[in-house]
């Protein structure tokens, strides 16, 4: 599956609030929930170096050389063939973090499980295609949101992967170039760019991935990194765009500590399986 459904998740949403891509931010920093509005600098488009100095993106830099992503750029050489196509392939163990449903809306703060799916809608989930779909089209009055895992979600990770790590204050976050709600101008230049995807690639402690590039204010929406490692490469995550569920690469330990967090809804996978 290509781009396509995020694509079509962005520009629903962009027609739904009529509202320009760099009109507003809303931004998560450590302990803020505050909206912030900003618009770009006057003077200046959105291919300007001096636009990724002044993105409103909490304790973030954006990199302007792409040494650190080079790790990836080795280990990334295929597209939704497997685990190992999301992020690197050498981790002792991994982990699939699945988003949850929504009921009624993102806004409604009503959530379900996959693992209900069996009892309260008759489904069984064995393949990513199944899932994709269910999660796409919804089940029970219920969507689960492809392309970026909720806040809830991070701070769980965040919690495991900041004691699994050397270099907690030195951590890279990658944002997909096509969501059409980002904060990030899609010409930002340099670009990671992977198999099938190319990302903004900005730099930071740990903290910053509550960061969100959404460019809206409502509340409801946030888009968060799709890649984020630390320096040390200890552990990698991982959401695809068009992906209802995150990947977590790392030591056998600090996959452990995820898949046995109540938080978090999670199945051990492998680097060979197919999600």
């Amino acid at each position: 599956m290509t781009s396509m459904l995020a694509a079509i998740r962005s520009l629903l949403y962009d027609l739904r609030h009529s509202v320009r891509r760099s009109s507003t931010v809303r931004s998560h920093a450590a302990a803020q929930s505050s909206h912030l509005v900003v618009s770009l600098p006057v003077g200046t488009t959105s291919g300007d170096p001096s636009v990724a100095r002044s993105l409103p993106l909490p304790l973030l830099t954006h990199l302007e050389q792409l040494d650190a992503a080079d790790w990836l750029e080795k280990s990334l050489t295929t597209f939704a063939r497997n685990v190992a196509s999301s992020l690197p392939g050498h981790f002792p163990a991994y982990a699939r973090v699945y988003h949850p449903f929504h009921l009624s809306g993102r806004q409604s703060g009503l959530t379900s499980w996959w693992r209900d799916l069996p009892e309260v809608a008759g489904l069984v989930i064995d393949d990513p295609a199944t899932a994709e779909h269910i999660a796409t089209f919804g089940s029970n009055n219920g969507q689960a949101y492809p392309g970026s895992p909720t806040l809830q979600i991070i701070e769980a990770l965040i919690d495991h992967l900041g004691v699994a790590t050397t270099t907690p204050d030195e951590c890279y976050f990658a944002v997909w170039e096509g969501f059409g709600g980002s904060v990030v101008p899609g010409d930002l230049n340099p670009r990671l760019k992977l198999p099938a995807r190319a990302y903004h690639v900005f730099t930071g402690p740990m903290a910053a991935a509550r960061t969100s590039y959404d460019a809206y204010s409502f509340g409801y929406a946030d888009q968060f990194a799709n890649l984020w490692w630390p320096a040390d490469h200890a552990w990698c995550v991982s959401t695809d765009v068009d992906s209802a569920w995150t990947h977590v690469g790392g030591s056998r330990e600090c996959i452990n500590a995820v898949l046995a967090d109540p938080r978090l809804e999670t199945v051990e996978t492998s680097a060979e399986s197919r999600w």
